[in-house]
């Protein structure tokens, strides 16, 4: 049995490297240099919202099942029913699964760190090959998750860390250029833009299954004390916290100094490639396809292992971990031949629904000593939340239905930069509260 007093750096550091590698996957990489490009001047609010949204709530959800002490995702939502906790969990192990993250890390590696190096034409060929070798690997690496702090925490993220580095002190001490104005909603609302880009890392949804995975990789290690594993687990959170806030902030800013050079560049994989080829010309190219490809097959190792572990668990072990590890592999594999580019278009509806239900599910569990996971309450509030963050995912969709749109975006809120959620999810807490103070007097 462990003690408080065996908590060491030497025990935590892997388990915060593994969770740091989990997340800092594909979008991780593409987005921040975009966001520094469009961001100009406004970089700093704009990268603070990133970081919220990208690194502050995922952190969030991940301490709240250590709260909750559940290694179980379902229980976060379950005080509004079991079924909406069920569902909840599952649309978003899909959705940073097979669907849509899982093929993106495999997509991504391709486009900004192998296809640059193949001669024209040989795109579509390549991929398949590729993305056969890719989801080989990470099936492999996926199918003994007694191994996946010594594979992952301990080799592959230090590798991914030092490759990164070289980067990032290129830019820092040789800027490509300064800061240009920003651009389009970046001009007047770069804190909002930034905070609904974090969106596009899919963090949040991982954060709840890579907390059970987390608290079970701690388990194995033979530590079973609830408050022993819950500082364990917040230790971890933070040390991946940090290096996620870091990078961030990194890449944002070699965006934000790289447009004098390139001009505006939409796509995040080639403007990562133009920066790395800047600096270190085509030894650049070969770091940029280590940093790339670390970065997404340890994420696709994480995101596998945790859901086949849950989906396992859903199926009361009637299907084995080693079948859905091989599932998920295979229908990745699929639609990852399907492009970056409608990867990207088809997840962002969903992705614009989800993370607001997830963000409220994780201030409920956060704030337990003040809800204490009240019925009413989270009815209220996810009910809202759920409805409006249903809108939200249809605009972003391209979904509008003119006279319903029309009115929201005069009454309420924020919905018209894509926060309609917000009000909502607080206004519902409210009425959870005021509901309760108004029957427990009339119960005295």
């Amino acid at each position: 049995m462990h003690n408080e007093s065996e908590i060491s750096f030497g025990k935590i550091l892997p388990i915060g490297l593994m969770l740091f590698s989990f997340f800092f996957g594909a979008g991780n990489l593409i987005f921040p240099p975009v966001l520094g490009q469009l961001a100009g001047e406004n970089l700093s609010s704009a990268t603070i919202g990133f970081c919220l949204s990208g690194v502050g709530f995922p952190l969030l959800g991940i301490l709240a099942m250590a709260i909750v002490r559940a290694d179980n995702p379902d229980a976060m939502a379950s005080p509004v029913s079991p079924l909406y906790g069920r569902i909840v969990t599952i649309l978003c192990a899909l959705s940073i699964g097979p669907f849509f993250a899982i093929p993106r890390t495999c997509a991504v590696s391709f486009d900004t760190g192998i296809l640059s190096l193949l001669p024209a034409g040989w795109g579509t060929t390549a991929l398949m090959a590729y993305s056969v070798f890719f989801f080989g690997l990470s099936y492999f690496l996926s199918v003994n998750p007694s191994k996946i702090i010594d594979n992952i925490g301990k080799v592959l993220s230090p590798l991914l860390l030092f490759c990164l580095g070289v980067l990032i002190i290129f830019v820092l001490t040789n800027p490509m250029g300064s800061l240009y104005p920003a651009n389009g909603i970046y001009k007047n609302a770069a804190f909002f833009k930034g905070f609904q880009e974090g969106y596009n890392t899919m963090d949040l949804l991982c954060s709840l299954l890579f907390g059970s995975l987390v608290i079970k990789a701690i388990e194995n290690q033979g530590i079973k004390d609830h408050k022993l594993l819950t500082r364990m687990v917040v230790y971890a959170g933070i040390i991946a916290a940090i290096c996620l806030a870091l990078i961030y902030s990194a890449l944002s800013y070699a965006g934000a100094v790289s447009t004098e050079a390139f001009g505006i560049v939409s796509n995040g994989g080639q403007l990562l490639n133009m920066i790395c080829v800047y600096y270190m010309g085509f030894p650049g190219q070969i770091i940029l396809a280590l940093i790339i490809f670390c970065a997404c097959i340890t994420t696709s190792i994480g995101i596998t292992t945790s859901i086949s572990g849950y989906f396992h668990e859903l199926s009361k072990g009637q299907v084995s971990y080693q079948r859905l590890c091989l599932y998920i592999s295979l229908f990745s594999l699929v639609v990852a031949n399907f492009g970056l580019s409608n990867i990207i278009k088809f997840s962002i509806p969903v992705i614009c629904m989800l993370y607001p239900i997830v963000i409220a599910i994780v201030i409920l569990n956060i704030g337990q000593s003040i809800f204490h996971r009240d019925k009413v309450i989270f009815r209220a509030c996810l009910s809202l939340t759920t409805l409006f963050a249903l809108f939200d995912g249809l605009r972003a969709g391209g979904v509008n239905i003119r006279a319903l749109d029309r009115v929201l975006t005069e009454y309420l809120p924020l919905f018209d930069i894509g926060f309609g959620w917000v009000f909502p999810c607080f206004g519902g807490i409210l009425l959870g509260f005021l509901y309760r103070l108004i029957f427990s007097k009339e119960g005295k």
